[in-house]
């Protein structure tokens, strides 16, 4: 995933705070990321990464500062089964693009690209309440990336995978900027991430680091700062 600063600007957050109930989560939070870039959004549970996700998303309501965001928006929530609508996988992917496509031979050849890329195809006519939770998590990221989004955001996708599932995902993500789309993925978790462009430490309600890789093994220090044990790549990298 590499930084190009020609490309236009997908993702710009300018002194964002966010609230719920009433009860200040994050402050102060400023970043841009531009067409094709990664940001892995890192902290402990509780620390702020899914609300940041959802005032990108505009789901929440109780925000401050400014949020722009260039372009069509998909998002893939920790629980995959809030990303579904349908009844079965295929249904899900025409559900994603019955607002925003209505070619109805465009729309099959979508569906049809969506389920080859996602190794779903045998899943298709496949209820979502009988797939397994790692189904269901590739499943939900078809559905969001069939409609093409500029932005994909994905909350916490890494808790129902295995270890090949993790790098099919990564190797997926890596594929989508190189065509173009903007990521931002939440996690708890360190490993596998160094190929992503950005990095944004969340702790203690505000932010502690927005850098790159580079710059954050560095300063091992920002992992105490958010109450995170140094992860063991940066222990032993040089």
């Amino acid at each position: 995933m590499s930084i190009s600063p020609e490309k236009r600007e997908i993702l710009s957050l300018r002194g964002v705070s966010i609230s719920f109930r009433g009860n200040r989560v994050i402050s102060n939070v400023s970043l841009v990321l531009h067409q094709g870039e990664s940001l892995a959004i890192i902290g402990l549970n509780g620390s702020g990464k899914t609300s940041l996700l959802r005032s990108i998303a505009g789901i929440l309501e109780e925000v401050s500062g400014e949020i722009r965001v260039d372009g069509r928006i998909g998002m893939v929530f920790q629980d995959p089964g809030l990303s579904l609508f349908g009844t079965t996988v295929e249904e899900n992917l025409l559900f994603s693009l019955s607002g925003c496509e209505d070619n109805g031979e465009i729309i099959s050849s979508k569906i049809e690209t969506s389920l080859q890329r996602y190794s779903i195809v045998e899943l298709r006519k496949r209820d979502i309440l009988s797939l397994s939770g790692g189904e269901r998590q590739r499943v939900a990221l078809a559905a969001a990336t069939v409609i093409s989004p500029d932005l994909l955001l994905i909350d916490e996708p890494f808790s129902m995978l295995d270890r090949l599932e993790i790098k099919n995902m990564l190797d997926i993500l890596h594929t989508l900027t190189e065509r173009g789309t903007s990521i931002v993925l939440s996690t708890n978790r360190f490993s596998d991430l160094s190929v992503f462009d950005r990095f944004l430490v969340l702790g203690n309600g505000s932010m502690v680091f927005y850098g790159n890789w580079e710059l954050l093994k560095k300063n091992r220090e920002i992992f105490t700062l958010a109450g995170m044990p140094v992860p063991f790549e940066l222990e032993l990298s040089c």
